[in-house]
């Protein structure tokens, strides 16, 4: 290329021709925003209800930290608007034939970010991998690690036969990470999206010594925003975080809002008034409000499992088929016009959040086959009462929370079973305090339960049903429920999961009612943003807000 010397006149006339250029370049950019918003450069805000506990991804489990780090963090893998699995902080990615071979291509423009100074590093293989030996290194003690037992020598690295460094996860090159399985597991990039699979800077975290995650200049980011200011006095009221666009990120996937705002309130009772009055963008919500809803954008599912469990130590429930009689005397249908919006009937034990490689587990397989209602439950009642020599059921009450909101659903069945079955039943609301002294001691008849899913995960969900000594004695059950994690392929893993709740739904011990529902309310000059219902979370790496 050749180069030329111009004059000096000829240079001042160049350099006044850039200025005007700039200035219509400026001049039409404005207008142009004017015309076509495209809704970036908000600053979003919400209140969240505690300050987080721990920003460490392979430690944190309460949902205030998990918020921050999914805005903060990104995985290899993530879940998208329409709730596919696809590639996060990977470029690519490629499965062996086998399925015991997962090698990860890393977009290779990523940084770390972080207020700590003098810090600066690429996000490389090792950072992964490092991530995965933290897990699994008995001085860190995450609570993860059951959840990636299907990766090679994990369990031998746990209970210290193996090194850590023989963990099957390793850094190919600087921009490639392979992990390697022992066995085939159907769920495995499901697993990626976690924040727990999130990735851990070596060198940072060894900077930090040992307060990783615990301050603002202790966190680094490769994700959508990096942590600017974590001001936090539990004896002040004016406590928040600040997040700022991760410029590194925004390079190659645009990040829009400029700032994420969280305000941490101690108490979510003000969240419903706070987004009525627009200081805040969004708020998460059990409670449906018809007004609201109508005047803004809100996303619902089903994250909680409402339901019936029947003491098996009491005189008359000891008997399974005076169970099975009340379990099949419910009629869904009938009580289904009662349900607020904040309640779906419930047939199954596994609500609508919980995802199977990123498809709806509820979608895949439908409920309304499990629970079966039998119109000769009457005739069922009598025969359980007759073979067990029960003369008749008196004293029974179905103890609840004064925490719940019963729906409306209980009292439709305990007229059911006075009028159909002869059998009163009555309901005592009781504080929380006596009912969990009364659930602990299993010192009830029948009590309503609310049980949450805390991961996305049906043999978590349904594990539940094992850990709390509802099904100690079933066999069957826990087995069914550990041999979730050795599926080889989706359609077998679905197979399994509906072999397992279709277990806990005969033995007639907790006869599911209803979904309960949550919802992410925001404004209807918003769009994009990202809701996983199952941690209570909302990402806003592409959230817009239209003036």
């Amino acid at each position: 290329m050749k180069k030329f010397k111009g004059s000096i006149a000829l240079k001042s006339i160049r350099i006044r021709n850039i200025a005007f250029l700039f200035l219509f370049l400026f001049v039409t950019s404005f207008l142009t925003s004017c015309k076509e918003d495209d809704g970036s450069g908000h600053i979003f805000k919400m209140n969240i209800e505690n300050n987080p506990q721990n920003l460490d991804p392979q430690m944190a489990v309460d949902s205030e930290s998990i918020m921050v780090i999914t805005n903060m963090m990104e995985g290899l893998m993530k879940t998208d608007a329409s709730g596919a699995i696809v590639p996060a902080a990977a470029e690519s990615f490629a499965m062996s034939e086998d399925g015991l071979t997962y090698t990860f291509y890393l977009k290779q423009s990523r940084m770390w970010e972080s207020l700590a100074e003098d810090f600066s590093a690429p996000v490389t293989a090792d950072d992964f991998v490092f991530a995965f030996q933290r897990i699994f290194d008995a001085k860190t003690e995450s609570p993860y690690s059951s959840d990636f037992l299907c990766i090679k020598n994990s369990s031998a690295v746990l209970n210290g036969t193996k090194s850590i460094n023989e963990l099957g996860v390793r850094a190919v090159d600087e921009n490639t990470v392979e992990f390697k399985l022992e066995y085939p597991y159907y769920n495995f990039l499901g697993l990626l999206t976690e924040t727990s699979a999130m990735p851990c800077c070596r060198s940072f975290f060894e900077f930090t010594n040992g307060k990783y995650g615990m301050a603002a200049d202790a966190c680094a980011s490769n994700g959508a925003f990096y942590l600017k200011e974590w001001n936090y006095d539990p004896y002040w009221d004016n406590n928040y975080l600040i997040m700022r666009r991760n410029i590194s990120y925004s390079e190659t996937d645009y990040v829009f809002p400029y700032s994420i705002n969280f305000f941490i309130t101690g108490d979510s009772s003000g969240d419903e008034e706070s987004f009525s009055l627009g200081n805040t963008d969004c708020f998460i919500t059990e409670k449906y409000n018809e007004k609201l809803f109508k005047e803004n954008n809100n996303i619902g599912k089903s994250v909680k499992t409402v339901g019936l469990l029947i003491n098996t130590k009491n005189e008359y429930f000891k008997n399974k088929s005076l169970r099975e009689a009340l379990a099949k005397s419910i009629n869904r249908d009938s009580y289904s016009h009662l349900l607020s919006e904040q309640y779906t009937a419930a047939y199954g034990i596994i609500p609508e959040c919980i995802t199977v490689q990123g498809k709806s587990y509820r979608d895949m397989s439908p409920d309304r086959v499990l629970s079966v209602y039998d119109t000769n439950s009457a005739q069922l009642w009598e025969n359980a009462m007759r073979s067990s020599d029960i003369g008749s059921v008196d004293g029974i009450k179905i103890t609840v929370s004064e925490e719940f909101s019963a729906p409306e659903a209980i009292y439709d069945i305990t007229d059911k079973w006075r009028s159909e079955l002869l059998f009163n039943c009555g309901v005592e609301t009781v504080s929380k305090t006596e009912y969990d002294s009364k659930i602990n001691s299993w010192s009830f008849s029948i009590a309503l339960v609310e049980i949450r899913a805390d991961k996305n995960s049906p043999q978590d969900f349904l594990g539940k049903f094992c850990g709390n000594n509802l099904f100690t004695g079933n066999a069957k059950l826990a087995l069914d429920i550990n041999n979730l994690k050795t599926a080889a392929s989706l359609s077998e893993g679905v197979e399994r999961i509906n072999n397992a709740e279709s277990e806990i739904i005969i033995d007639y011990i907790f006869i599911p009612i209803c979904y309960e529902n949550e919802y992410l309310l925001y404004n209807e000059r918003s769009i994009d943003i990202f809701y996983y219902p199952v941690s209570s979370t909302v990402w806003f790496g592409e959230a817009k807000y239209f003036d």
